[in-house]
């Protein structure tokens, strides 16, 4: 009985989450996935780039932007409606590395993207200062 409840819940688990990557694909398939996002991109691009980072295709779902000299990259990953935004920062050849995922990003509006651009800048500026402080008390 145990069992069988068991494999019941798993299969709905795995029949949701293949439901959802579907819908990735059919989000995906009229725009790339830097066209989906362009606004954060953009915003994220300006700040970090100042606004002369390159887009770098990894696959279907993830991107990393990023400018050749510089100290960071930051990697764009969107699966089953979620986009993940990793931004690897290095300051003195110490690396820091800030992740945050922003879920139901399926339909996002461009006021919704520039919210995340914002909330990603804000916590990044944040993150860097602590990060030069604690290495240059380090050295």
């Amino acid at each position: 009985m145990i069992w069988t409840f068991i494999i019941v819940v798993i299969g709905f688990i795995l029949i949701k989450f293949l439901l959802s990557l579907n819908k990735d694909n059919y989000d995906l398939q009229n725009q790339t996935l830097t066209e989906k996002f362009k606004v954060v991109v953009n915003m994220i691009n300006d700040y970090a780039y100042n606004g002369a980072g390159s887009i770098t295709i990894l696959d279907k779902r993830s991107f990393n932007l990023y400018q050749d000299g510089k100290n960071q990259i930051i990697n764009f990953q969107y699966g089953t409606g979620i986009l993940t935004i990793t931004w690897k920062y290095k300051y003195f050849q110490k690396e820091v590395i800030h992740e945050k995922q922003f879920n139901d990003v399926r339909n996002i509006s461009i006021f919704e993207q520039q919210k995340i651009a914002e909330i990603m800048i804000s916590e990044m500026e944040k993150i860097i200062l602590f990060h030069k402080n604690d290495v240059m008390n380090n050295i």
